[in-house]
């Protein structure tokens, strides 16, 4: 399967609103391909790749980039997959530099609308609209078999490429393959966010509420004397956490899967700021020296399997909870109640953000365990901290959007160097009414556009709306605003009113000493 066919689907994918015509164009794209073919296209077209991160950014894909191609035929999927392949296994000195060699050589063969989607499938940024959930309605479409079976294999096999191909080679039997088993990962259920406890409360009716912790999502698994740790990613991380291992050994199980957050706290039993928690999950030497220095706590908040009960996943979260709060002891519990009543919710959102965790989770006490943001069954609630940023560019919208201008390059004023420094994107919390009116202010302002992007002069301030400040290589002030949306225009503010990169290194010194 050559690569133009793949990007001429995601061009046709990106110009229409219709979710089922999405569905039918990526179903029909699907059948043509074949084995390993058939996991690439599933990947490539919901953004990632098999082999995860490859070390490329920005300022290697440039330098890489060629005056023009060179020919010698035309790309295949299975080329571009070894491409990536000899890229990502690149260790020592030298490295970078047979990374971009490997690079420009795909390039060289690449057309120009092939370069650009191998750029942004690189960054993590293809925006085309087939999002996962539109992959998996295609598999299904494709295959002809139910949406529910396909989803439920991709929640216990958490590899979208294997589920395609499964599914289209070997159909309802090889699907049926595909269930919980431990010491596998599964597919996390995640949640939507709700602007406060009234509109919680106003889509579940009585809820429970638990303290949201700004930790590392964990899954433990445990099937006789193994135990096995997996992150949110599916990553395995049992040789980093030797005390939830230890931990797990002490429960009156003998087989259970667990979902909690494990999470640095200071003496006080306040917690440590998301990248210290990240510092010790990344540490794969000397383990233990790092675990004297900075111990971790873990808490659990769901049971999935536990011997005499079997899976709970079909089971209603209250059902569910019931199970693990006698397995459990309560200190290793995340605090929760269950309420209908918002001032009593908002009363315990305060109270979590007192003893500076992010706020808390709202649960449907009848759903099931869905992997994926199903629905609303969860919803998050957090206190948000607000800057005056300046828009540096906007990219095109897709789907519903096509047309606008969506994604803002969001920027902090230098007043040093008289330059801002971006410090992310963000495409939520925009109404169609900002949606157009964004769209005509921008395009007023613009300076430079390429088939994605709109660069324009940095005049326009927006309010912006973030939980916290992290640490981010990507950008050149070095941090990043974690879950930014749009609030609202400032059009009474100049650029010269906006917020300096400074407030922002103040914000984010004062979060990690918190």
């Amino acid at each position: 399967m050559e690569l133009a066919r793949l990007v001429e689907v995601v061009s046709r994918v990106r110009a229409t609103t219709r979710k089922t015509e999405k569905v039918g164009l990526l179903a029909d794209f699907l059948r043509q391909t074949h084995a390993k073919e058939t996991e690439l296209a599933a990947l490539y077209l919901s953004g990632s790749l098999p082999q995860g991160k490859i070390g490329v950014g920005w300022r290697m894909t440039e330098e890489a980039m060629p005056q023009r191609s060179v020919g010698g035929g035309p790309l295949t999927l299975l080329e571009v997959d070894q491409t990536f392949e000899s890229i990502a296994v690149q260790r020592g000195s030298g490295s970078s530099g047979r990374k971009s060699q490997a690079l420009r050589g795909l390039f060289e063969r690449a057309g120009e609308e092939e370069r650009e989607f191998v750029v942004r499938l690189l960054m993590g940024e293809v925006r085309q609209g087939a999002l996962e959930g539109l992959i998996l309605d295609a598999i299904a479409k494709a295959s002809s078999l139910p949406q529910s079976a396909v989803r439920q294999a991709m929640m216990f096999s958490g590899n979208l490429g294997e589920v395609a191909r499964v599914a289209l080679e070997q159909g309802s039997p090889g699907l049926s393959r595909f269930s919980l088993r431990l010491l596998s990962p599964i597919s996390p259920m995640l949640a939507n966010s709700a602007e406060d406890v009234a509109a919680a409360l106003e889509r579940m009716g009585e809820a429970a509420f638990e303290f949201k912790l700004d930790g590392a999502r964990i899954q433990v698994h445990r099937s006789g004397d193994e135990t096995k740790v997996f992150t949110r990613q599916l990553q395995d991380v049992t040789e980093r956490l030797p005390e939830v291992v230890e931990w797990s050994r002490l429960l009156p199980v003998r087989d259970i899967v667990l979902e909690g957050e494990t999470i640095a706290l200071r003496s006080d039993g306040r917690p440590y700021p998301f990248q210290v928690t990240m510092r010790r999950l990344g540490r794969t030497k000397k383990v233990e020296s790092i675990r004297r220095e900075l111990p971790l706590s873990s808490f659990f908040f769901d049971c999935l399997y536990v011997d005499g009960e079997g899976s709970l996943i079909s089971l209603p979260y209250q059902k569910r909870v019931e199970v693990l709060s006698k397995t459990v002891s309560p200190s290793s519990l995340i605090l929760w109640i269950v309420t209908g009543k918002a001032e009593e919710a908002e009363r315990f959102l305060q109270g979590a953000l007192k003893t500076g965790h992010e706020g808390v989770m709202a649960k449907s006490l009848t759903a099931p365990y869905v992997a994926g943001q199903r629905g609303y069954h969860w919803l998050k609630l957090k206190a948000a901290t607000t800057l005056d940023l300046v828009v540096l560019a906007a990219e095109w919208g897709h789907g519903r959007r096509s047309g606008w201008l969506s994604n803002l390059h969001l920027g902090a004023r230098d007043p040093e160097s008289g330059q801002f420094v971006m410090l992310g994107k963000t495409f939520k919390g925009l109404t169609d009414q900002m949606l157009q009116w964004q769209t005509e202010r921008l395009t007023m302002l613009e300076v430079e556009r390429d088939s994605w992007t709109v660069k324009v002069r940095p005049e326009l301030v927006v309010e912006i709306a973030f939980s916290d400040i992290q640490e981010s290589p990507r950008y050149p002030g070095g941090l990043a605003l974690r879950f930014a949306r749009v609030k609202r225009f400032r059009p009474d503010k100049s650029a010269a009113q906006a917020d300096t990169i400074q407030t922002v290194t103040a914000l984010f010194e004062k979060q990690r000493d918190r």
